[in-house]
């Protein structure tokens, strides 16, 4: 059965193919998006659900409460409407923050589209354009394949870290509440199979497979070792009683 979804008619194969694509810490933030998505009949879904498990992991308050979810086949289409939307009314690009930056900390820009957003990457452009460097398109592309290529051999989590980071859910869910199991089951999920995305809405996992194969290993270790110890203790209370 097909939905309306926002004036839209989505199938419900399709439905379920909607991907993260901005966030937002306020609801009125979105506003401004949301009301270009429509002008330009992009389908989308808002809501604040993605981040509520996260935060209840991690305790957290600073996590973005707001997404932003579109089509994948429409990342391109909607990263065009905001580039055309900034170039048309962003105000003086001389008092933008980015205008202090030197030629080449710009051009670092471009190398990592992923660390910024499409308004700052075309004033970016703009104030390379502006300035005599001009970038031609297919380099721009060139850049971007080059960075997925190099994002998608996925980052390196310190083993330390990782472990202390299991090491205080166990001691967190024998001392405290048992409800911080949850929160090592989400932590190896994370490190295990938590995916990002570039700017086009590539998918790709974040971390590399020795990471992941970390995750997964202090996450089952992790887990058992809890149940363990809390069947034991509770076994040792009981019999504690009995005497």
């Amino acid at each position: 059965m097909d939905k309306t979804l926002d004036g839209h008619l989505i199938e419900k194969s399709e439905e379920d193919n909607f991907e993260f694509y901005r966030s937002f810490q306020f609801q009125e933030d979105a506003q401004p998006f949301i009301d270009l998505l429509k002008e330009n009949d992009v389908p989308y879904k808002f809501d604040g659900s993605e981040t509520i498990i996260t935060e209840a992991i991690v305790g957290s308050s600073n996590y973005p409460k707001f997404v932003i979810k579109i089509l994948r086949s429409d990342f391109a289409f909607a990263n065009s409407i905001i580039e055309k939307e900034v170039l048309t009314n962003s105000a003086d690009f001389h008092e933008h923050y980015l205008n202090d930056f030197t030629d080449h900390e710009l051009l670092a820009i471009l190398r990592k589209p992923d660390q910024s957003s499409i308004e700052d990457i075309t004033i970016t452009k703009e104030l390379l354009k502006r300035r005599g460097i001009p970038i031609d398109p297919s380099a721009l592309v060139e850049m971007k394949q080059e960075r997925l290529s190099e994002l998608q051999k996925g980052k390196s989590e310190n083993m330390g870290w990782m472990l202390l980071s299991f090491l205080l859910l166990i001691a967190a869910s024998i001392f405290f509440n048992m409800f911080f199991i949850i929160g090592t089951i989400g932590l190896t999920w994370h490190y295990w199979k938590d995916k990002s995305a570039d700017i086009d809405g590539n998918k790709f996992y974040t971390y590399n497979e020795k990471t992941r194969k970390n995750g997964i290993t202090f996450g089952i270790l992790s887990i058992a070792l809890t149940i363990f110890i809390g069947v034991a203790f509770a076994y040792f209370l009981v019999n504690i009683d009995l005497y």
